[in-house]
């Protein structure tokens, strides 16, 4: 047990006992160890559960399926994968601009969430390659994420619900530029996104997630969906 401690996982060292809080699974075969005396520290450890996560669900794995990569691959630095989960995880710590890529370059737990070496080899993806990566799925990919977004909330139930009841919200995400379709909301006062959330109402699920424009959406456009 003492070594299986070592080698992976949180510890609580207080009062001279070692606990273990929770296990982390290796990157590239190599035990991860957190300490709160390293000379490199990040303010985001927690995204380090938000990764066991994704590891259990497997929802951004899903998603990187429905993208296509038609780069050459003899100048490929970063993979779809690693984008996807470095945008998704800086976005859930709060660094939703793209440009906060540039200063969390050498984020280390960013690093180990998108795949990398913490201490060593090339920095995650910088601004302009995240802002080339959020343009480029079409349509086509998008639906396609809907119906992995889809398959993840059917596999969340051993088996079928006797029933299900779907709860539509949406709600503002203010923006701060020329974004397409960011339009002014007079309910909000501000211009926004109107993101569509879909909820299963007995669980919580989440179902799926549209992005729409700033308006508040009507009845007829959830039905259309």
């Amino acid at each position: 047990m003492d070594k299986y401690k070592q080698e992976s996982g949180l510890h609580d060292s207080s009062e001279g006992l070692s606990k273990l809080l929770f296990d982390i699974k290796p990157l590239n075969k190599k035990p991860i160890e957190l300490s709160f005396t390293s000379e490199k520290v990040s303010s985001d450890g927690g995204l380090l559960l938000l990764r066991e996560v994704e590891n259990q669900i497997g929802i951004l794995s899903a998603l990187t399926e429905c993208l296509d990569d038609s780069r050459h691959t003899g100048y490929i630095q970063h993979t779809v994968d690693s984008m996807l989960t470095q945008r998704v995880f800086q976005i859930a710590a709060g660094y939703e601009d793209a440009n906060d890529s540039d200063s969390l370059r050498d984020d280390l737990i960013l690093k180990i969430c998108s795949g990398k070496a913490p201490e060593q080899g090339k920095p995650i993806s910088l601004q302009p390659t995240i802002s080339r990566f959020e343009n480029t799925p079409a349509s086509k990919a998008l639906y396609k994420m809907g119906v992995a977004f889809m398959d993840s909330f059917i596999n969340s139930y051993p088996e079928a619900p006797a029933v299900i009841i779907l709860d539509c919200d949406d709600t503002n995400s203010d923006t701060h530029g020329a974004q397409q379709l960011a339009l002014y909301n007079d309910y909000y006062g501000e211009y926004c996104y109107m993101p569509l959330h879909i909820y299963e109402g007995f669980s919580g699920k989440l179902v799926a997630t549209l992005l729409k424009p700033g308006r508040r959406s009507k009845t007829a456009d959830v039905f259309s969906i």
